[in-house]
């Protein structure tokens, strides 16, 4: 029994850590690949989408330990998908036209930036239409309360909110339409429990 319990739990954690990684896409854009630089989480995937004409995505350079790629954009294969497993610099190229090239540099999650699973209180994390942030969390009645926006190093960015619950469905609207796009984090903070929800701001 114990077991089947430990390995329910497993797949959950699987299951859950797929569900938190974000897919970045990069268009194939006549000769260009856009964005051509950008910063990813390990764990996230890079999608290259095809859009014209007939290319490829090679890597060029990859850190010590990842895996190396080499893949046709065209008609017939539309996207390709690579996992990002090790943080570091990745360059890559089109080997058909020179100069249509990237890079995106991968980090590891930042060290301040902690989760904890059992957190009692429920939070759900989303961006909205009009460059909103919408923050909804349940059962915090009572709870002193820290809400946190920190850029991808950990860097604290803003405080959305900080006192006492006294409602047990409360709601935060942040406007981040001035925010650079990117990956952020939101850090709930109530006493020593700390959970945290990733969010792409683009």
């Amino acid at each position: 029994m114990k077991k089947n319990l430990l390995s329910l739990f497993i797949c959950f954690l699987a299951v859950a850590t797929q569900m938190s990684a974000t897919i970045h896409l990069i268009n194939q854009q006549g000769l260009t690949f856009s964005p051509d630089n950008l910063t990813v989480l390990v764990g996230d995937t890079v999608r290259f989408r095809w859009n014209t004409g007939s290319h490829n995505t090679v890597s060029m350079n990859v850190p010590e330990g990842a895996e190396t790629w080499s893949a046709p954009l065209n008609s017939g294969n539309q996207s390709y998908d690579y996992k990002v497993t090790v943080e570091g610099s990745y360059t890559y190229e089109c080997t058909f036209h020179s100069g249509q090239d990237g890079v995106f540099t991968a980090l590891a999650s930042p060290t301040n930036v902690s989760s904890v699973q059992s957190a009692p209180s429920e939070m759900n994390v989303r961006t909205v239409a009009g460059g909103n942030l919408l923050i909804n969390m349940k059962n915090v009645s009572g709870n002193r309360l820290t809400v946190s926006m920190l850029d991808i190093t950990g860097r604290e960015v803003a405080t959305l909110y900080q006192g006492t619950v006294a409602s047990e469905d409360f709601t935060i609207r942040q406007d981040v339409a001035s925010f650079q796009r990117g990956i952020y984090f939101v850090r709930f903070q109530e006493g020593a429990r700390v959970t945290t929800r990733k969010v792409l701001v683009q």
